[in-house]
């Protein structure tokens, strides 16, 4: 390929101008451009003359994940095209740098989790969606000196639900799968199951990189507690993602817990969200109530009972929330107040003591309404911060009373 600086990349909407190659690997190359506002861009291209049909099944796929906004540690596809010689390209944002760049600058010992946590966190959004990365090194990490963030990108030979692809390094000898060092070693026997644990293994190596300099291989590696005492937990955490058999490796949701339960509460577990199938932190509230409040519809009257249509069956706590209002913050309404009211699937029903205007009724039961929404909301956003920290605080719990056995066990002469 090799395209020149002043040659460009069109689509339906935009062309951007070549400025320099920034990157090249087996099957494309990567060129910083800029667009018709002047703005800066990477395009990374898939050489046409190497694009075997599994190839281009591979690309499509990274575009199509990527393209979704997935997540803030997912590299995110701005824009997509064929140029002129028939050769697929997609745009993204333009990184300065990358992690090998960072490790290479030393990254100070209290600085490392702050930036594993961000890898972790684009790799967890990653295995929630079905996507297994399976080619993670630094050079695949990008870096944003601006935000001072790391993002996961390259995920063209990832695994995602709906296809199956070969699993060993390589293929053939001119299709390599995975970068060998960082491999995990299911992916170095052709037919394999090679799932989101590779990712984990080859977080354990990078995790030990950032802080020793050098990729753990075989025994007597260098480890973390010889650079950070500190940190010295994280040999054993080390050892679990490295382990031989996949199975007994730790998920990416139990390294967060490790290291949650170790006092770094900067990270965060996460989760989907089933409604919008994006992936949210596990502190966020994934209600349907809270997203879409519920609204009066409709109201019928009979026999000296009205029946409100409300726009949701609305769950128990919400219902506690209209009849129990805040001590204080309403008042009866001519014997049709709130705790007057009975629910029956999507109705609330009531049948005055006394008579009511009905439009003054209506009303009010807008009112009643929007005080169960408020109420209901503030009750299960605390209801949620209580187990989340209560989580927290039993994983702290966990690690030290496994420390005060290993303790009393080391202690004990038999």
């Amino acid at each position: 390929m090799g395209y020149k600086k002043g040659e460009e990349f069109r689509t339906a909407f935009e062309s951007y101008v070549v400025e320099r190659q920034i990157g090249v690997g087996g099957s494309g190359e990567v060129y910083e451009v800029r667009d018709t506002d002047g703005s800066r861009h990477a395009v990374k291209v898939l050489d046409s003359a190497k694009s075997t049909t599994a190839r281009l099944k591979r690309f499509k796929n990274e575009i199509f994940f990527c393209s979704k906004g997935t997540h803030a540690n997912v590299i995110l596809v701005q824009d997509r095209g064929v140029s002129a010689d028939g050769s697929t390209f997609y745009v993204m944002p333009l990184y300065p740098g990358t992690l090998r760049e960072q490790m290479s600058k030393h990254i100070a010992p209290e600085s490392v989790l702050r930036y594993f946590g961000q890898i972790l966190d684009g790799i967890e959004a990653a295995h929630l969606l079905g996507v297994w990365h399976r080619d993670i090194k630094p050079e695949n990490v990008l870096f944003s000196p601006s935000t001072d963030s790391l993002v996961v990108g390259d995920f063209g030979i990832a695994h995602f639900e709906e296809e199956e692809l070969l699993t060993a390094v390589e293929t053939r000898n001119i299709d390599r799968l995975a970068n060998f060092l960082y491999s995990a070693p299911e992916q170095r026997v052709r037919g394999q199951k090679v799932d989101g644990k590779a990712d984990v293994y080859a977080l354990g190596l990078i995790l030990n990189e950032m802080f020793t300099g050098s990729v753990p291989q075989g025994t007597m590696f260098r480890r973390i507690s010889e650079l950070s005492t500190s940190h010295s937990y994280l040999d054993g955490l080390v050892d679990e993602m490295l382990r031989q058999n996949p199975l007994a490796r730790p998920s990416v949701g139990d390294v967060k817990r490790e290291l949650i339960a170790r006092g770094n509460e900067f990270l965060s577990l996460q989760r989907l969200d089933d409604l919008k199938r994006t992936v949210i932190l596990d502190s966020e509230v994934d209600d349907s109530i809270i997203r879409n409040p519920v609204v009066l519809q409709s109201v019928d009257y009979h026999d000296g009972t009205f029946f409100f249509t409300l726009s949701a069956v609305p769950p128990h706590l919400w219902i506690q929330s209209f009849q129990n209002p805040r001590a204080g913050s309403w008042g009866g309404f001519l014997g049709a107040g709130p705790e007057y009211f009975s629910f029956n699937g999507d109705k609330a029903i009531v049948t005055p003591r006394s008579a009511v205007q009905p439009q003054q009724l209506v009303n009010h039961v807008k009112s009643y309404v929007d005080m169960a929404n408020r109420l209901y909301s503030e009750r299960v956003i605390a209801q949620h911060k209580k187990r989340v920290e209560d989580q927290r605080e039993q994983l702290r719990r966990s690690v030290q009373e496994e420390e005060r056995r290993r303790k009393i066990l080391s202690d004990l002469k038999v």
